[in-house]
Parts: C-alpha cells; sequence; structure tokens
C-alpha cells in the first residue's frame, strides 16, 4: 500500500512540474510563432500582395494551437470592419502573455493594413525586433523555470514521500 502511495505522490508531483515547464516552453512557442507571422507577412507584403486576411487564413496551420487563437481573433476582427478591438478580446484563454507584451501585440495587429506596402513592411520590421526582445525573455525564462520546476516538483514528491514514511 506504501509503495502505491509512493508513486502516486511522485508521479502526481512531476505530472505538476511538467505542466509548469510546459507553460515556459508554450509561451517561447508563442513568440517564435510571433515572429514568424511577421516574417511571413514581410514577403507575402513585399511580392504577392495578397489582402491581409487570406495571408494569415492561408499561413494557420504554420502556428501553435495557443498563436492560432490569436489569429482567429485577429481575422474575426478583420471581418467585422467597424469593430473595435482590445487586448481582452485577442488574449481570451491565454495565460502566457504579460500586460506590457500584449498592449505591444495588440498595437502590432491593429497597425496591420494601415500603411502602403514599402511603410508596412518596414514598420513589421520594426515590431518584429521588439518581438524578438520578448522571444529572448521568454527562452531566458524557459532556461531558468522550465527544467527546474520539473525537478523542484519531483523533489518536493519525493520530500513528502520521506516525510510520510
Amino acid at each position: 500500500m506504501k509503495f502505491i502511495l509512493v508513486a502516486i505522490v511522485v508521479i502526481g508531483m512531476g505530472y505538476i512540474g511538467f505542466g509548469l515547464s510546459k507553460y515556459y516552453r508554450k509561451r517561447k512557442r508563442f513568440f517564435e510563432d510571433l515572429i514568424l507571422l511577421c516574417e511571413k507577412l514581410c514577403v507575402e507584403i513585399s511580392f504577392s500582395k495578397e489582402n491581409l486576411s487570406s495571408i494569415i487564413s492561408s499561413n494557420l496551420s504554420y502556428f501553435s494551437k495557443d498563436f492560432v487563437e490569436v489569429l482567429n481573433a485577429y481575422l474575426n476582427y478583420l471581418n467585422n470592419n467597424g469593430q473595435t478591438i482590445s487586448s481582452e478580446a485577442f488574449f481570451k484563454k491565454s495565460t502566457l502573455i504579460k500586460e506590457e507584451e500584449k498592449e505591444a501585440i495588440t498595437v502590432f495587429f491593429k497597425s496591420l493594413g494601415r500603411l502602403d506596402a514599402t511603410s508596412q513592411v518596414s514598420e513589421i520590421q520594426n515590431f518584429k525586433t521588439k518581438f524578438s526582445d520578448f522571444k529572448m525573455l521568454a527562452e531566458e525564462e524557459n532556461k531558468k523555470f522550465g527544467s527546474l520546476s520539473l525537478k523542484l516538483m519531483i523533489l518536493l514528491g519525493l520530500l513528502v514521500v520521506i516525510i510520510l514514511i
């Protein structure tokens, strides 16, 4: 009976640690997807001259689930021309992004399609550098806390097991 309880406690704590480390990996992937979107938009705006909604909808398969939710909210915004959008509408379900980052991403999406092609590409490049800074911070957090949370939760599980025995 004790062995079953020990296994349940250690596996449960390991699962919690895995969930915490998954948060940091998702956050890093979100910013990687955002930078990839910037690159795709620059190329598509420069060469194909398609409209913004078709560019985004044709590239949805390249992105993670969390980022696709944001892109779908943006596509809904594009389809409802008169509607204004806030950062809460873009990030309804997402807890990955901090408030400062949410505001920067919302300003980015609001600015898309407002300028001519060459000005738009240069503005996207400016946002891309800002998003690269966010990505670097997310990578640092992932390196610091990602694997650490898994290891600490397993050690905490072992500590609880030792206390129980």
